[in-house]
């Protein structure tokens, strides 16, 4: 009885032989790829760190290519932290290459975290002076950490610059900086004829300025409800709006200033509170009761019976506050739209370039052009855009209306401020 079992157990381990747990580990590594190879049995590892590399490469071009980014780094730099600086060393190149003001006279790389510290000691050597500038501003490449990304992509510099190059982008970022800050409406500051005169702005230049504004706000609009109520009767609001719009004023829209009348510096980043200053809705009134013998003037009638946006009424309470406090009108001052910047702001500082109003093309001899604070390059240029691209005999009897407009206001704010 023995043998025949022995036999069908040996013919039964013939037709079902051992299945061993190697076995069984080979035919599982037989159905999944080995690491680091592909569909055709070749190596990807070298693909596969080369994609997670462009992956991360990617990310952080992303970052020197952010704008707003590039505006976070340089509102850190305050005057307290960051003063006596040449403007080769200002916060708009130190932002360039990632640097943050941390402390004063302190950077810090928004990646690597690396330190650079940028003192410039008194002396009375200038070429010391310059060689330490320069020394400075070639450690802002190369004081980040080894495998730092900001050395090699540092932000474009058209971030930090005035678009004169580029007369439609300058055009349509004027255009937004107007009609935001039209929404202000007599919270805006009241400017002093005075200071639009040593800014060598005339009425016509600004009656040009209103004119291409209007045109430009029926041409983008057609068919749709404008933005901004663009009329003759609210050009007390559109002045003011138009000025500080050339001269690089933003209405703010940080969250930590919902309910006040703040605007910010679309380059240095500084913000103003207008609450500090004269504004629309007071100049009339405060100017008036100084020479009662004045009638008041139409812009002050009309701005009487123009609404109150709902941010106002929630600080007109604070105007009535005793003499000497700190919303005391009598410690107010005029808003100046240019010296009001940072000395470092493109929009202040000398630049060159940029066209001129007089046509060139008849001058024999190409004088060099001076260099010119920035906002009057950007006048110069939004001037000439208009020139070039639009048709003069289109233009005559809306330009003499609003022209008449703007001269009578004018003049309304000389008698005024004289008195």
């Amino acid at each position: 009885m023995a043998a025949p079992s022995a036999g069908a157990a040996g013919e039964a381990r013939g037709k079902l032989p051992a299945v061993t747990p190697q076995q069984i580990r080979d035919l599982i590594d037989g159905g999944i790829a080995p690491e680091g190879t592909g569909p055709d049995g070749k190596d990807t590892s070298d693909c596969s760190e080369s994609a997670n590399g462009s992956s991360q490469m990617d990310a952080l071009s992303l970052e020197s290519a952010s704008k707003e980014a590039y505006f976070s780094r340089v509102e850190t730099f305050t005057p307290l932290k960051w003063a006596g600086k040449p403007h080769e060393l200002s916060p708009l190149v130190c932002a360039k290459y990632g640097w943050t003001n941390v402390e004063c006279d302190m950077l810090k790389c928004s990646s690597c975290q690396a330190f650079l510290c940028v003192s410039l000691q008194l002396t009375f050597d200038f070429n010391k002076y310059k060689e330490r500038c320069l020394e400075l501003k070639k450690a802002l490449c190369t004081a980040h950490e080894k495998f730092c990304f900001w050395p090699d992509s540092p932000c474009p510099d058209r971030f930090s610059m005035l678009l004169v190059d580029e007369p439609r982008a300058l055009l349509q970022d004027f255009l937004d900086r107007f009609q935001s800050l039209c929404q202000l409406e007599l919270q805006l500051p009241s400017l002093r004829p005075e200071d639009v005169k040593n800014m060598s702005l005339t009425e016509e230049k600004i009656s040009l300025l209103l004119q291409l504004i209007g045109e430009e706000l029926e041409h983008k609009t057609e068919g749709e409800k404008p933005p901004v109520k663009f009329a003759t009767e609210i050009l007390p609001v559109h002045i003011p709006a138009c000025i500080l719009a050339l001269c690089g004023w933003t209405c703010s829209a940080a969250s930590g200033f919902v309910h006040l009348s703040v605007i910010t510096c679309s380059r240095c980043m500084r913000k103003v509170g207008l609450w500090g200053f004269h504004q629309l809705e007071s100049a009339g009134p405060e100017l008036d009761s100084c020479s009662p013998s004045i009638t008041p003037p139409a812009p002050t009638e009309r701005f009487l019976l123009m609404p109150v946006s709902p941010r106002r009424m929630l600080t007109r309470s604070q105007d009535t506050l005793p003499p000497g406090s700190e919303q005391d009108t009598s410690l107010r001052s005029f808003f100046d739209p240019s010296t009001q910047h940072r000395d470092w702001c493109p929009w202040v500082s000398a630049v060159e370039g940029g066209e001129t109003l007089e046509d060139t093309t008849t001058q024999t001899e190409k004088e060099p052009v001076k260099a010119e604070p920035g906002w009057q390059v950007v006048l110069n240029t939004l001037l000439a855009t208009r020139k070039c691209d639009r048709v003069p005999e289109t233009e005559p009897v809306s330009l003499s209306v609003k022209s008449c407009k703007v001269f009578r206001i004018f003049r309304q704010w000389e008698s005024m401020n004289s008195s």
